[in-house]
């Protein structure tokens, strides 16, 4: 890294410091369409947004429906809870189930570690208390998109070590997976430049990059081995795409089943964005120059809904 490009990272993660603290408060604010709910973890309180399992018709449904618990994406610094309102409820309805949107802990302010015991264990207290929050303990999955992804696939590899939650699925879209390689040899995309230095940095230290709870690509086959059903979703116009495929691969080599499905044409964020009007920070730091014309010509929003419906064709109850 050269002086002159070192200067720009540490002047990239001090505005994004200032930034993260404006979206950490909208997240807090923003009406959602669950119910928030602040979860008694050890030392702390974990907010959760609820979003209750939906018929087709978008009424709610009897009885105990599965969870998915989801992790956000936004570079484990941006994002929150409540913020892919939309995305979650499309979730509930085209699967009939329920969604815990988690809101872990982030950087600046916090390292990797706190994230993933965020993470990790809300997912425990969930399971605890299904009867209590109203849902089908006996099925549970794990799903996130992006630095989400990310989460979703250390928490399933930890969980399957201390084999402490029976899951069902890990549903990966856009998985962040490899913290450790520099992040503008992955190739051409999306997810390239100063920010993802600063995220990566933020996140955590040098040393803890190899770590599979950090960058999941990096486990071994004891770790991958039986680990649940996992669905993988990729965007062609992104460079996270390749680790993601390098994931599968070794999944598949440990004996897990894998469903791949690569969204074509698509940026880094569009199954987040698909669902909404896309925000003036998604359109100008993820979904790329096409962005504009991908929302107007309606691509942005049918490749969401393709990728959703690849995720329940391939989800298991």
């Amino acid at each position: 890294m050269t002086r002159e490009f070192r200067k720009l990272v540490d002047a990239v993660k001090e505005e994004m410091a200032k930034n993260a603290h404006g979206i950490m408060a909208a997240n807090k604010m923003v009406p959602v369409s669950g119910e928030r709910h602040k979860l008694p973890l050890e030392g702390r309180e974990v907010e959760i947004v609820l979003y209750p399992a939906l018929n087709d018709d978008g009424s709610k449904m009897d009885g105990k429906q599965p969870l998915i618990v989801g992790y956000h994406g936004g570079g484990f610094v941006f994002g929150g809870g409540a913020l892919d309102d939309a995305m979650w409820v499309a979730v509930t309805k085209a699967l009939h189930v329920n969604v815990a949107s988690v809101d872990y802990r982030k950087s600046p302010e916090f390292k990797w570690k706190e994230t993933f015991l965020d993470s990790y264990e809300a997912l425990l207290y969930l399971a605890d208390h299904a009867d209590e929050f109203g849902f089908d303990g006996e099925h549970i999955s794990v799903m996130g998109q992006s630095a989400g992804g990310n989460l979703a696939a250390s928490v399933s590899l930890w969980n399957n070590l201390k084999q402490s939650v029976k899951l069902d699925n890990t549903v990966l879209v856009y998985p962040f997976l490899d913290v450790y390689t520099d992040p503008d040899s992955k190739g051409s995309g999306s997810l390239t430049g100063p920010m993802t230095y600063a995220m990566n940095e933020l996140h955590c230290d040098f040393e803890d990059t190899l770590n599979p709870l950090v960058s999941p690509v990096f486990a071994d086959e004891c770790m991958l081995k039986g680990l649940p059903n996992t669905i993988l979703d990729f965007s062609e116009n992104d460079n996270l795409r390749h680790e993601g495929m390098k994931y599968a691969e070794k999944l598949k080599a440990a004996g897990v089943a894998v469903h791949e499905n690569l969204s074509e044409g698509m940026p880094h964020g569009f199954f987040e964005s698909g669902f909404k009007e896309p925000t003036e920070f998604e359109i100008q730091n993820l979904l790329g120059e096409k962005g504009p014309e991908i929302i107007a010509d309606g691509s942005l929003a049918r490749k969401a809904q393709e990728c959703l419906a690849f995720i329940n064709q391939h989800f298991v109850r």
